[in-house]
């Protein structure tokens, strides 16, 4: 088999390359506006559990994720981003000198930041292949993600390192920004489909 025969390995490895680096910069441009960060998150995952399936129509199927999940996706951004503030927050008092309760407050800081990473890492992959309220998919997320903690602890590592490697690696940066996030969102979502098929009942959609 020639090296870059259309079935060689090194060619499909590059395809998929290719079709990881087309969803992350359709991901980044949807989150522009900021608001929309949740939507073109579900839009990214929806495009990558399909090319997992070897649907390579990632605009067409971007947008789709887009519009299916928008409303419930949003809300849960603007939640995580609001608890992501007030976390802030109180890291800001915890360096105050004068504040009494830091032993309390790390603790706590130390659980609800757990316990927002966990259900972050399974709020999207509930989300495009169950149907429910956004109560029960924070709920299933938030079940699946204790349930399934060795993949969540990796999904948690990988993106560590790609934080790592773009604030670290400078010659590395500008990769990890190209493709890094949706290499993530791909192996993830193939870590966790054995976890998926055991509850999934008929089609992925709402």
């Amino acid at each position: 088999m020639k090296l870059f025969g259309y079935d060689s390995a090194f060619m499909r490895f590059f395809m998929q390359l290719f079709y990881l680096t087309i969803a992350n910069l359709l991901w980044i441009l949807g989150c522009l506006p900021v608001v929309t960060v949740g939507a073109s998150t579900a839009g990214l995952y929806y495009a990558l559990d399909r090319l997992h399936r070897e649907d390579t129509a990632i605009w067409k199927n971007y947008r789709t994720g887009f519009k299916l999940h928008w409303k419930k996706a949003t809300i849960g951004w603007l939640i995580t981003a609001a608890f992501a503030a007030v976390l802030i927050y109180e890291q800001q008092l915890y360096q105050m000198e004068f504040f009494k309760g830091k032993p309390v407050l790390t603790v706590l800081l130390v659980i609800a930041l757990t316990t927002l990473a966990f259900i972050a890492m399974w709020f999207f992959p509930i989300l495009i292949n169950f149907v429910g309220t956004f109560g029960e998919i924070v709920g299933n997320a938030f079940i699946f993600s204790f349930m399934y903690a060795p993949l969540t602890l990796i999904t948690l590592a990988m993106y560590a390192g790609l934080f790592f490697l773009i604030f670290q690696v400078i010659y590395l940066a500008g990769i990890a920004v190209l493709f890094g996030n949706a290499l993530i969102v791909y192996l993830s979502l193939q870590f966790y489909e054995r976890a998926l098929r055991k509850y999934r009942k008929g089609g992925d959609e709402e």
